[in-house]
């Protein structure tokens, strides 16, 4: 069961907490091999490490992030990619890792990952992937060195010293209906059968709203209404979050752009049942903030 920790950011700051806290035989780490997840094998849920047994593994934790605390337990996100472990590929070096799960890329997860289990996953991916990217500084291109628990790198050139802070991309996403018809639509990447709904970045000076009905113009040639927002949901690939919506078109003649569409339609709730029943309609991952816009209009609700 993972906890719904306190971030406490008013603690990262404090070296001398966070290097004994890392030291403590009682903190919890989750474990990434660079974008894989040491998950459960019969759960989406992590496999919780120790520190005690980390130490017994004899796998340095000094990189590792903090992700919150559970009352006085502090917990981290830990690469163990050139920290002791071997190279990726080399699996016999991490067996003594995986007694209990396996490394999973979370964009492969199928399955329904509980609110809070997801949300500690992202955190830890994407502060680890902001991490190794920004291990020089994008100024001046000195090396960095970590604070803040993994939330501040600093660059070690005196001329330059600036600091660094992790950026989260906002995406919208929409859920774009005409009468009691939803809108489907599938990019060229896509594996075969999967359509999901209108999604895009917000562009600089851009509101979510705006951005909403840009997306929805540029793709399927179609003019909305009033926006209405609906949720969010922090998707790590590598550092975004998808602020999801919806909105009623104007009209329902679609003009797809050709470029991030191959094909778009309207779809009744009978229509996307018979197709999901015959194989030839495959919806997103049920993880996903897309999956739960598509089951709330099947299931004819106004929310997720």
């Amino acid at each position: 069961m993972i906890p719904i920790l306190d971030r406490s950011e008013n603690r990262r700051n404090d070296d001398a907490m966070l290097t004994v806290a890392r030291e403590d035989p009682d903190s919890r780490f989750i474990l990434f091999n660079v974008d894989q997840a040491l998950l459960n094998r019969d759960s989406a849920e992590p496999v919780v490490f120790t520190g005690q047994q980390l130490k017994d593994l004899d796998l340095s934790n000094q990189a590792a992030v903090l992700l919150g605390f559970y009352g006085d337990i502090a917990w981290f996100g830990l690469d163990i990619q050139g920290v002791g472990a071997s190279a990726q590929g080399e699996v016999d070096g991490f067996e003594r890792f995986t007694n209990e799960g396996d490394f999973v890329s979370l964009a492969s997860i199928d399955s329904v990952v509980k609110q809070e289990t997801w949300a500690l996953l992202a955190q830890a991916r994407s502060l680890l992937a902001w991490n190794r990217g920004t291990a020089h500084c994008p100024i001046c291109g000195g090396s960095t060195i970590a604070r803040n628990g993994g939330y501040h790198r600093i660059c070690l050139n005196s001329n330059c010293a600036r600091t660094h802070f992790p950026r989260t991309d906002p995406a919208v996403i929409v859920r774009v209906l005409h009468a009691d018809r939803c809108l489907l639509a599938r990019q060229p990447r896509f594996r075969d059968g999967l359509r999901s709904v209108i999604a895009g970045f917000v562009e600089p000076g851009e509101s979510f709203e705006d951005a909403v009905r840009r997306e929805v113009r540029e793709e399927a040639g179609l003019e909305v209404g009033p926006v209405r927002y609906l949720g969010s949901q922090p998707w790590p690939f590598p550092m975004s979050i998808m602020i999801a919506f919806e909105a009623c078109a104007l009209s329902d003649a679609i003009t797809i752009d050709g470029n991030e569409l191959e094909s778009a339609a309207w779809y009744t709730r009978n229509d996307a049942r018979e197709e999901m029943a015959a194989g030839t309609l495959v919806l997103p991952s049920l993880k996903s903030i897309a999956r739960q816009m598509i089951d709330g209009w099947l299931a004819n609700k106004d929310s997720l």
